[in-house]
Parts: C-alpha cells; structure tokens; sequence
C-alpha cells in the first residue's frame, strides 16, 4: 500500500537561485549526500519567470522542465538551436551546461524535476482525464497543472488545489478523474 503525504502549494519553501536570478518555490528535495557534485540526489521545485535570462548551472544533474504559464518561451541549451516551449510541454537537459531562457514580456511559471544523474533517474508525464498507469518507482509526485485534479490511487480519491502535489511512496495504480496532473518519477 502506497505512503501518500498531501503537499500543499502554500506550504512550499520560496528561495533564491543558485545565481541570484530569480526565485524558486521547493516542492521536495532528498539532500542525502554523494559522492559526486551534486548538492541533493533529487529535487521537485516550481520556478517563477520574470524575463530573459541564464539558468544555474548545478554539476552532476540532469532535468526536466515543465511550462505551466509564461508566452513564447524559448530555451537554449549548450549552444544547439533554440527550442520553443508550450504549456505543459516537458524538456530534458542537462543542468550543468549552459541554458537561458527567452520569453515574451510578462511573467511565467515552470515545474523543474532535477537529479544527481549519479544516483538516480527522473522521468515526468502529463496526464489528463482517464489516463491510467501504474506508478513502479519508489517515489512519485503528482501535481495539479491549471487548476484543481482529483486522482485515485488504488481507488482511494484525492483532491488537490492548484499546484498542490501528492507525494506517492512506495507505488500504486494512479487515475486521473478530473483535471490535468504532472507527474514525476525518481528511482
């Protein structure tokens, strides 16, 4: 049976970025220490977008974003073309290589899953309503995207606000029954 934990959106921890840039909002973070550069095994967090501008550079890690809000946002990274990014449209890349960002004037908000490429794996899916899987990995997080989701888990309904989180320990079988969910996986 799955350790289900509700993480409410008001309750995440706002911090600077590595580079003084802008702020994030920290979802979850296991910062167990390795043996590589890496400052956490993996970390869950929601970034807000004020404008153009260069990403932290974090060795030993490897991402994925989310864009849940922001117009004509354009990543790019370690030097290859630039790649436009819709809403609730995922990109990976390594974080320990050169990225910026371009965006239309206005503000923006995006979900970044990122790991110590040494000792785990992440993986991201976008669900929407009646999309059924089952979750293997020994911990997942699932988050409401524009609005209120409900899930069941092994039948068990949740219901979460805007950008709340469910962090799922030990698997199950994940519905979705309303609304449009994130998920993250790390193994």
């Amino acid at each position: 049976m799955a350790l289900i934990t509700h993480l409410p959106a008001s309750g995440y921890t706002a911090m600077p970025w590595r580079n003084g840039a802008g702020t994030t909002h920290e979802i979850a973070i296991d910062d167990a220490p390795g043996s590589s550069a890496a400052p956490f095994r993996w970390r869950l967090s929601m970034a807000d977008l004020t404008g153009d501008g260069p990403f932290s550079e974090i060795a030993d890690v490897d991402r994925i974003l989310v864009l849940l809000a922001g117009d004509d946002v354009t990543l790019m990274i370690d030097g290859a073309a630039p790649t436009p990014l819709g809403h609730h449209e995922s990109i990976a890349f390594p974080g320990d290589v050169p990225t910026s960002l371009t965006m239309a004037p206005g503000t923006g908000r995006d979900l970044n899953l990122m790991w110590d490429r040494t000792r785990a794996e992440g993986a991201v899916e976008v669900l929407q309503i009646g999309d059924e899987l089952r979750i293997d990995a020994p911990i997942a997080f699932a988050i409401a995207l524009g609005g209120s989701a409900t899930i069941a888990l092994d039948d068990e309904e949740h219901v979460l606000g805007e950008q709340d989180a469910l962090q799922i320990d030990d698997g199950g079988t994940l519905t979705v029954v309303d609304g449009e969910v994130y998920l993250a996986t790390i193994s």
